[in-house]
Order: structure tokens, then C-alpha cells, then sequence
């Protein structure tokens, strides 16, 4: 693996425990239930919000974390190609 890769999978492992704990800050659960606890959140939102069925909100809410992931993945590896690019 070069540096590029190494960082974005970095970055896109904090971006999702920053999403994780901005969404579940302040929740009674205790931190090893945070991932389930804001996945379970996300998917009740767009159903009980936006009117999804219960299988089309939990496959948006995986897409929708898999496009997180995929993000900060993406500046994470422009950034490292950015910042090593100088020697």
C-alpha cells in the first residue's frame, strides 16, 4: 500500500467515527452501541420521516454511510497526494 491509500482509509475511518459520535453525542447508550444506535436512528428517520418502507430505508441508510466512507476516502487520499507530493 502506498501513502495515499493508508491515509484515506484513515481518514474515512474518522470521518465515520466522527459521524458516529456527532450523531450519538449525548445518547444514554454506552460508546460500543454508538454504530448501531446511529445506523438504527438513520434508517428511522427516513422511515418515519420521509414515509420509506422499512427495507428500502435500512438499504439507503447503508448506501448512505457507504458514501460517507467512499468521501472521506476520497479527500483523505487527494490530501496525502497533495501534502507528500512536495519533497
Amino acid at each position: 500500500m502506498n501513502k495515499a491509500t493508508i491515509m484515506g482509509l484513515f481518514t474515512s475511518v474518522l470521518g465515520l467515527i466522527g459521524l458516529i459520535a456527532a450523531l450519538s453525542i449525548g445518547s444514554h447508550f454506552p460508546i460500543y452501541r454508538w454504530p448501531y444506535d446511529v445506523f438504527q436512528g438513520i434508517a428511522f428517520s427516513l422511515a418515519f420521516g420521509l414515509g420509506f418502507s422499512d427495507t428500502i430505508s435500512y438499504a439507503v441508510t447503508i448506501v448512505l454511510v457507504f458514501l460517507v466512507t467512499v468521501t472521506f476516502f476520497t479527500i483523505g487520499t487527494k490530501l496525502s497526494r497533495f501534502l507528500f507530493s512536495f519533497k
